[in-house]
């Protein structure tokens, strides 16, 4: 397809960024903890792609590539907005639109688990992200952040204490 596209044929990016828009946008969505700031990140990555699509080295790892766009983008978000702050409504919103009911307990967890993601050192809440969230190996999540698989690891098992510690302190676990 990707090839197809750099040929001329730019119908078939409408389709390519159909297929990966959600992945995108719940990646996003758990960097921002904002439905829009989601949307408008998963916008912007498909504009990178669109952009730098010719720079694309293709090795079957198309998907690490666009996820690696997706976290520039967000962390250039993060660089713009300064902002980290999620209101309850927005969490809200999207527990209703997730589950069709108002359940205020799951948005309180959610809530919990945001701030608690909030708390880690970015490096981080990006490898918890990417492996619980998005479901990549430590291996791919190497490629995708460009640290070294050991470095990766170490992060995750970090992250997850750190998590632990602050979901502790909250009463969750």
């Amino acid at each position: 397809m990707i090839k197809r596209i750099r040929q001329g044929d730019k119908a078939l990016f409408g389709q390519l960024a159909e297929k990966y828009y959600d992945d995108v946008f719940r990646y996003c969505y758990y960097h921002t903890g904002s439905e829009q700031a989601a949307c408008d990140c998963a916008q912007e990555t498909f504009y990178h792609l669109m952009r730098f699509l010719d720079s694309y080295a293709e090795r079957k790892r198309f998907k690490a590539y666009l996820f690696r766009i997706a976290l520039n983008v967000c962390r250039d978000y993060h660089r713009k907005s300064g902002n980290r702050d999620i209101s309850y409504e927005e969490n809200a919103e999207a527990a209703e639109m997730a589950s069709g009911v108002s359940q205020e307990g799951q948005v309180e967890t959610r809530l919990l688990i945001q701030g608690a993601l909030d708390g880690l050192p970015e490096v981080q809440r990006e490898v918890i992200i990417l492996f619980f969230y998005q479901g990549y190996r430590q291996r791919e999540i190497a490629r995708i952040t460009g640290a070294p698989l050991s470095t990766v690891k170490t992060r995750l098992r970090a992250g997850i204490k750190g998590l632990r510690e602050r979901l502790r302190e909250s009463g969750l676990l």
